[in-house]
């Protein structure tokens, strides 16, 4: 139990969340209207006063690319750095599957792009309960494919492509490369997985913990519920047992054979519900012959590295996750 976060938690990152209402605990995704009223990340931006962050190495513009089907288009934001070694990063931006949009994680994408020396294409992905699974995974995968077949017009390798994100968005992520191992292609060389969402089952020790801010198990609970539906009745089981085989796409945990996934990376905050969920699924890597780096950061919450940017803890974490990206990407490893 976290009965003080204050007590507990990092001193900056505890100080970063004094603004937030119940210094941001009790988190909790059941209201529709709010949570619609959340998604338009510019429209927030500009009733609080501010702009979204720029750097001058790295050139940013929106691509709408042919969506999952003919009649739909799919919003790509690109982020092209000054020094682009060849390498892209096909990015999922964090939101429990029902908030967010391509500007919501500007200031990561522009670090990934400018400190790895990659290309970062950011998909603006159906968000749920208006659109539930597969929807989601299924732009990422057309964005993937945009991706690869644009490599050569884009200076990108092909054989240099990673997909990563955050929370729902690592969620995803680590679904898409199990999607891609299963439909045989295209090929990736890396994962990026940031306190990934991927167990509806919320059955891990970490989800007990309480007062967690930012985040819950009530929240997750609302998450799951929103993108997959509820729980088949009287199973315990989590939503995403009514997909039988497809679950695994769904909640990448219930994959039973993690082998010819592309190495990775993850991440995960000592106080997050989502911790054990995503240690497991590092541990569960390796164990299947596929290599990863797991990083627990101590004093930490779901999301520090973006309320806690500017913080010593959350700027190394950052710093981290581009160092990974550009030892997984550069030219030598191909």
């Amino acid at each position: 139990m976290i009965a003080s976060p204050s007590g507990t938690l990092d001193p900056e990152l505890a100080r970063a969340l004094a603004g937030l209402p119940e210094a941001g605990t009790e988190a909790r995704l059941d209201d529709l209207g709010l949570i619609r009223s959340l998604r338009n990340t510019l429209a927030i931006m500009e009733a609080l006063g501010t702009r979204l962050p720029s750097r001058p190495d790295v050139h940013v513009e929106n691509v709408h690319v042919t969506g999952r089907s003919a009649d739909r288009t799919l919003l790509v934001r690109v982020y092209r750095p000054a020094s682009h070694h060849g390498g892209a990063l096909l990015f999922l931006h964090g939101g429990a599957y029902v908030l967010g949009d391509v500007y919501v994680e500007e200031e990561r994408c522009l670090q990934l792009a400018a400190g790895a020396g990659v290309l970062v294409a950011s998909v603006e992905y159906a968000l749920a309960p208006e659109e539930p699974f597969p929807a989601a995974l299924e732009d990422a995968y057309t964005g993937l494919r945009w991706l690869v077949a644009e490599a050569p017009a884009l200076g990108v390798d092909p054989r240099r492509v990673a997909v990563g994100g955050s929370s729902a968005g690592a969620g995803l992520a680590a679904a898409l490369s199990l999607a891609v191992r299963d439909r045989a292609g295209p090929a990736l060389a890396f994962q990026l997985l940031v306190y990934p969402m991927l167990d509806d089952r919320l059955a891990t020790a970490s989800m007990g913990l309480t007062g967690t801010p930012l985040f819950s198990r009530r929240a997750a609970a609302d998450a799951w519920r929103h993108y997959l539906g509820a729980s088949p009745d009287g199973t315990g089981e989590g939503p995403a047992a009514r997909l039988g085989p497809q679950a695994h796409l769904a909640a990448a945990a219930r994959a039973k054979d993690l082998r010819g996934l592309p190495p990775g990376y993850v991440m995960v905050a000592e106080f997050d519900p989502l911790r054990d969920e995503g240690t497991t699924y590092a541990r569960r890597l390796v164990e299947a012959g596929v290599s990863c780096e797991l990083h627990l950061f101590p004093g930490t919450y779901h999301g520090f590295d973006i309320v806690g940017g500017r913080t010593n803890i959350g700027r190394r974490a950052l710093d981290e996750q581009t160092e990974a990206l550009s030892r997984a990407l550069s030219p030598r490893s191909s």
